[in-house]
C-alpha cells in the first residue's frame, strides 16, 4: 500500500481533494448545530415575549399592581368630617398613631358641635378603630400579593419550562452524536 505522503507527494488531486472536502463538510455540520441552536433560543425568547404580552393583556394591569405598589394606600374618613391618607408601607406603630390621631381629632370635631357623648365614645373606641383599620390593610396587601404571585406564575412558569424542557432535549441529542477519533 503506498504512502499517503507520496501519493500527495506523486500529484494526485482527487485525495488532496477528499481531504479538503471532508473537512468542509463537517465545519458545515458544525455551523448547522450552531445554527439550529441559535435558531431555537431565538424562537424561545420571542415565544416568550408574545406569551407575557398575551397575559400582560388578558389579566390587565391590576393584577400586577404589586411589583409597582406592593402595600395598600387607603383613605379614611373618621366622623367629623376628618380624612386621612394611610400608606401601608408604613410602619405599623407609626400607621396607629395616625389613625388614634384622626380618630382623635374627629371626636374633638363632634365635641365642637356639640355632640360629646359620641366624641366620647370615639375616644374610647380609638385602638379597636386602628385595630380594625390596619387588619383591612393586611387584607388587602395578602390580597395584592396573591394576585401578583398567581400573575407571575402564569406569566413566568411556561416560557422557563419550555426553556428547561429544551435544554433537555438538547442534552439527550448530545449524547447521540459522533464523536471525532
Amino acid at each position: 500500500m503506498p504512502d499517503p505522503v507520496q501519493v500527495l507527494k506523486i500529484g494526485c488531486r482527487a485525495s488532496v481533494y477528499r481531504a479538503l472536502a471532508g473537512g468542509r463538510k463537517q465545519q458545515k455540520r458544525e455551523g448547522l448545530r450552531m445554527a439550529w441552536a441559535r435558531g431555537f433560543l431565538r424562537l424561545w425568547i420571542v415565544l416568550a415575549l408574545l406569551w407575557g404580552g398575551a397575559i400582560v393583556a388578558m389579566l390587565g394591569k391590576d393584577e400586577f399592581k404589586g411589583l409597582w405598589q406592593p402595600r395598600v394606600k387607603i383613605e379614611v374618613e373618621y366622623k367629623g368630617d376628618n380624612k386621612d391618607d394611610l400608606d401601608g408601607s408604613r410602619p405599623r406603630g407609626e400607621l396607629r398613631r395616625q389613625i388614634i390621631e384622626g380618630v382623635n381629632k374627629g371626636a374633638a370635631t363632634l365635641a365642637q358641635r356639640g355632640d360629646t357623648a359620641d366624641a366620647k365614645m370615639r375616644v374610647g373606641e380609638a385602638n379597636n378603630t386602628a385595630d380594625d383599620i390596619l387588619k383591612l390593610i393586611d387584607d388587602e396587601s395578602a390580597k395584592r400579593a396573591d394576585q401578583l404571585h398567581r400573575a407571575l406564575t402564569i406569566l413566568l412558569v411556561p416560557p422557563i419550562t419550555l426553556l428547561v424542557f429544551g435544554v433537555a432535549i438538547a442534552w439527550v441529542a448530545r449524547g447521540f452524536r459522533r464523536r471525532a477519533i
